[in-house]
């Protein structure tokens, strides 16, 4: 087994492991449940880990985690072409009339 991602965020570890088992990854969650002791034992032995089991996979693991860490960061906040407003660069739509960026 080899760790290829760890966050505190439960969930974005979840959204990792499904990325990777949609590819055909098989992975492993180490410390699903270790929220539930955070205080009682140091925060680093109870991050969710995962962990892809075979190294044949681990290249096309990273590849395909880093293009989602890469995708999920926020770009450049913009100005819409169509109606001028300011949009937050985590948008691809303005807010205020739906124009596509």
């Amino acid at each position: 087994m080899i760790k290829v991602f760890e966050d505190f965020n439960f969930s974005r570890v979840g959204q990792m492991q499904s990325l990777l088992e949609a590819h055909g990854i098989r992975t492993f969650l180490k410390n699903e449940f270790g929220s539930s002791v955070v205080g009682e034992l140091p925060f680093v032995e109870v991050i969710p880990q995962l962990f892809v089991l075979e190294e044949k996979d681990l290249g096309h693991a990273k590849e395909l985690l880093s293009a989602e860490i890469a995708a999920s960061q926020p770009g450049e906040d913009w100005t819409c072409s169509a109606c001028g407003a300011e949009v937050d660069g985590h948008f691809a739509q303005c807010w205020k009339c739906g124009k596509a960026l």
